[in-house]
């Protein structure tokens, strides 16, 4: 007995049926059940945890907004909806200018999708606290300490649990209000105004809850925002959902920056007419001036010509009185009725 060297029970390729029942896990049949369980795993590591320094986000109320249900405001969101601390995602921005001044070749922590914090926007989950681990007793855990409570985020309208990563979500992007523009140049604010309530509230629900009330129905209490600056949080890879927001972003940006291009051509363009206005009005006064100029210049001519003349006829004048030749030649003040033969007589006798 014995000696045939039996069945090696760790080896699949010899076990009768491996990898053919519909309950093992590596039945082609439970290839999707896989991806969906990688695809809700990822999904909540992204939406607990930094995607720069990989820290677990922290999800405590912030006392200063006096708001016991809603995170604090220290959490940001790019348009990819990867989640990060707000000190982290600044530093990485300090870091790319220091790299661009210095032209080195490090990788960037953001990507290039974020050209600046104008595009990380504020992210504010509805969080619902957890018993402490000590039944109950949040005063003392035995070393004198309390035991903090254990925050989950989760949508304020299903109660769905957003963290989980099994729940689609939308952080919800506010319009920018013209009224803020006031408030920076120093109008005083109003601490029950309803836009400041609407700051410190939370502002990520769940894509059931937005099909359920609807965007219109979403403006009272989130608004004002429209469905494209709606930013969907840890898109899944699968399907071509990540593809289509990365399509949708890039085509956003270039034509944000054919706006842009376009803005500075229209002031090149209204700087240039009003040039022209200038010149065109100079020109015409210009022309207008010049006939003044020519009138007073032919006049001033004129003025002279006559001078001249009148200069002239009183010299010729005083030659003729002092000389006796031409005074009988040319003057009248003697005889007036002469006869030639006179005339000629009298030159005759005074050249004699």
């Amino acid at each position: 007995m014995g000696g045939d060297g039996g069945t090696i029970s760790s080896n699949r390729t010899y076990l009768r049926g491996a990898g053919k029942a519909c309950h093992t896990a590596d039945h082609p049949s439970n290839a999707a059940k896989r991806a969906k369980l990688e695809d809700t795993e990822q999904a909540r590591l992204i939406l607990t945890t930094c995607a720069i320094s990989g820290a677990v986000l922290d999800l405590t109320p912030s006392k200063r907004q006096g708001n016991n249900s809603c995170s604090g405001a220290d959490i940001v969101v790019c348009p990819y909806g990867k989640l990060y601390k707000r000190e982290e995602a600044l530093e990485a921005l300090l870091r790319r200018s220091q790299q661009i001044n210095s032209s080195s070749n490090v990788t960037d922590a953001l990507g290039s999708h974020v050209r600046g914090m104008k595009d990380l926007h504020p992210v504010r989950f509805y969080v619902t606290s957890s018993a402490p681990s000590n039944g109950g007793n949040n005063n003392n855990n035995g070393n004198g300490r309390g035991t903090m409570a254990r925050y989950t985020a989760t949508c304020p309208i299903t109660s769905g649990e957003i963290g989980s990563g099994n729940v689609p979500s939308f952080v919800i992007v506010r319009s920018k209000n013209p009224k803020s523009k006031d408030k920076k140049k120093g109008s005083p604010s109003n601490d029950n105004d309803e836009t400041d309530g609407i700051e410190f509230s939370p502002n990520v629900i769940s894509e059931r809850a937005i099909k359920e009330m609807g965007i219109e129905g979403l403006q009272s209490e989130y608004g004002p925002f429209e469905e494209r600056n709606m930013i969907r949080l840890a898109p899944p890879k699968a399907g071509g959902v990540f593809e289509e927001i990365q399509r949708k972003w890039e085509s956003r940006v270039e034509e944000e920056r054919v706006a842009k291009m376009q803005k500075k051509k229209d002031k090149k363009r209204k700087r240039g007419t009003t040039n022209e206005e200038v010149s065109a009005k100079k020109k015409s006064e210009t022309k207008t001036s010049l006939p003044i100029v020519a009138a007073a210049a032919s006049a001033s001519i004129q003025g002279k010509k006559t001078s001249v003349a009148d200069e002239a006829r009183s010299n010729i004048q005083t030659k003729v009185a002092n000389n006796a030749v031409l005074s009988s030649l040319f003057g009248g003040a003697g005889k007036k009725n002469q006869t030639e033969k006179e005339k000629r007589d009298a030159l005759f006798t005074r050249n004699c």
